[in-house]
């Protein structure tokens, strides 16, 4: 199936999209001309400057060269002319590369990416990828200027809406730093509708839409089938699982993954081999040149483990049989190779019999795209291992390195996906009045306390769900829980703060968080102000009077971005803002939805400060 012929555009002013895939390796940028009246179509950037084959190539290093100052001085396809390497030596550059994968979660196990080279002095994450973006900027102002004129440009330049791509693993707090560097990149002002045209795409979900508008069947005509995307790309491999729906649209049934066991990782073990095999030789030094000659050639056009490979390295005259070199050149057995890229394929064939164990239907087919997926190695071997399970694997036969960017471009036009699966339980930590002919209650009795407002016997430690893991939410589906705050000052409640907190322990139901104190990590926390919520008197047990104040935690999950809101009620009416989202030191109002989620942190040190700010349930 491919999606339905797109629209004409129904704005009612132009507007300039464009979308940026910065990989691990390799980045990229794709854009559309929004047209009231016509239909959009997608184009990629194909010239960079100091790019050797113009218009042949859609995507660039990910590389930049700092000069001992901090200043870049070489970027992207920049990084590539001749005698770089030896500039950036002589100058003391330092290279900053693979940079993507110090905005890693740090706290899924899927997401263990190994060693990643450290970033340059001096500089955060958020910096160097504020000016890589600055530099994609300038590539596509200069490439649609040159390409729509420059006063085409010019007119839209301040209202380009931007799609930001980012490995399935990856979420709220990754979404915020991304945000963060692209308005110190100049994309957008910092302010609330400025942070407003820059949205996120997973590059699983860009690729689904990569192979829908390519034309793709990528299922059966059985409604109730599956297809998995699988992007392996420089440094992740993420694997999403979709169905088609009756409304011709398509959900997830899976909960995705993302695995660091991309190109990159080939290299690695390459050099890891060439550096042993050749510690105690005179070549010693050269393996740094071994590796890049192999990433470069070796590894796209290996096929065969029965055959050797030659690296050309050296001189024609340097030689010794001890190493396999001969003319210059090293030989490689194939077996050897194939070596480099086994963890790799291991990683692709068991993911695929994840996703189709736990997802809701059955897999019928694969796609394979990415930068990596072009491998014919890589391609085949996973081709032959998962085809026996009754799975067609298959790959675009053209552009398959484009197809994060074009698909994001697509994701922001045609929006194929209505339904995706909650990655983890989402919910509070609250606290639960003791009841005596409660059996688990009587069990837990040393456990309560008693409530410093209420006077009454009390839970601190009860986790409250508000969404269960791997549900399938649909986009405009609502997640909530009411809940209530109690405090002696009734001003004491004129403004609320609640941590939304994510389960990541393997029960299947958890409540009791003092068992499990390391698995109930921060999302985000959700600052509003509730001046005008009513405030109600009560009497504790002791005689004194207190306040209480009703409200609800309601969770929007369907769309890429998570959002997170509190309703209360103002004179009759729900009211649901204003809310302020804060994650890793950043705040985000989320007074128009558009909230993410936060970032993930180590709870068991703050376990207690967080039980302090529990609020009554329900119950």
């Amino acid at each position: 199936m491919t999606i339905p012929p797109r629209p004409e555009y129904k704005g009612h002013n132009r507007r300039l999209l464009l979308a940026l895939d910065i990989g691990t390796t390799f980045s990229g940028i794709s854009y559309s001309i929004l047209d009231p009246g016509n239909v959009p179509e997608i184009r990629p950037v194909t010239r960079f400057p100091s790019q050797e084959r113009v218009g042949g190539d859609t995507k660039i290093p990910t590389v930049i060269y700092y000069d001992n100052v901090g200043k870049p001085c070489a970027i992207g396809a920049e990084t590539l002319k001749e005698g770089i390497e030896g500039d950036a030596e002589e100058y003391g550059w330092t290279k900053a590369h693979w940079f993507k994968l110090h905005l890693r979660p740090q706290t899924d196990s899927e997401t263990k990416s190994g060693p990643v080279p450290p970033l340059p002095p001096k500089k955060t994450v958020i910096v160097v990828f504020a000016d890589y973006m600055t530099y994609l900027l300038a590539c596509a102002k200069t490439y649609i200027s040159d390409t729509h004129g420059k006063v085409f440009w010019e007119s839209l330049e301040n209202g380009i809406a931007y799609v930001l791509t980012h490995p399935n693993g990856w979420g709220g707090p990754e979404q915020a730093k991304m945000r963060q560097a692209a308005i110190l990149a100049g994309f957008v002002p910092d302010t609330e509708a400025g942070r407003a045209r820059i949205s996120f795409v997973t590059e699983g979900e860009a690729s689904l839409h990569f192979c829908l508008t390519g034309g793709l069947a990528i299922g059966t005509q059985e409604v109730a089938s599956g297809v998995l995307i699988v992007d392996a790309g420089g440094g992740t491999i993420d694997v999403t699982a979709y169905r088609r729906d009756s409304e011709q649209s398509f959900e997830e049934i899976a909960i995705p993954r993302c695995y660091f066991q991309g190109a990159i990782y080939v290299a690695m073990r390459a050099e890891k081999y060439f550096d042993n095999f050749l510690k105690d030789s005179r070549f010693y030094q050269d393996v740094p040149t071994i590796v890049s000659r192999f990433d470069r050639t070796t590894k796209h056009v290996f096929r065969r483990e029965d055959e050797p490979h030659h690296i050309q390295f050296a001189s024609f005259r340097e030689r010794d049989p001890a190493y396999n070199i001969r003319g210059g050149r090293i030989t490689v057995e194939g077996s050897i190779v194939a070596s480099f890229f086994e963890p790799s394929i291991s990683c692709i064939v068991n993911a695929i019999k994840v996703q189709q164990s736990t997802a809701h239907f059955p897999i019928k087919s694969v796609f394979l795209v990415g930068g990596f997926a072009a491998s014919d190695w890589l391609y085949e071997m996973v081709k032959a291992q998962i085809e026996p399970l009754g799975i067609v694997v298959s790959r675009p036969d053209t552009h398959v390195s484009k197809a994060v960017s074009n698909g994001a471009v697509s994701y922001y036009l045609d929006g194929a996906v209505t339904s995706r699966v909650a990655r983890s339980t989402y919910g509070i930590c609250a606290y639960t009045s003791y009841v005596p002919t409660n059996e688990e209650h009587r069990r837990r009795s040393c456990e309560s306390t008693i409530h410093s407002v209420t006077g009454k016997p009390v839970f601190l430690d009860c986790f409250s769900c508000i969404l269960p893991k791997d549900t399938r939410v649909k986009e405009t589906k609502e997640f909530r829980h009411g809940y209530a705050r109690n405090r002696f000052a009734a001003e004491s409640l004129n403004y609320v703060t609640v941590d939304v907190l994510c389960y990541t322990g393997q029960k299947t139901s958890s409540q009791w968080m003092l068992d499990e104190p390391d698995a109930y990590p921060i999302l985000c926390t959700i600052e509003a102000d509730t001046t005008a919520v009513v405030k109600r008197p009560h009497v504790s047990r002791t005689g004194q009077k207190y306040f209480e104040m009703s409200f609800s935690v309601v969770l929007l999950f369907g769309l890429t971005e998570l959002k997170a809101q509190i309703a209360y009620i103002e004179n009759g009416v729900e009211k649901r803002g204003p809310a302020t989202v804060v994650y890793d030191g950043l705040a985000y109002d989320d007074s128009d939805g558009e909230g993410v989620e936060g970032e993930t942190v180590n709870v068991s040190d703050d376990l207690r400060a967080k039980l302090d700010r529990a609020s009554p349930g329900r119950t």
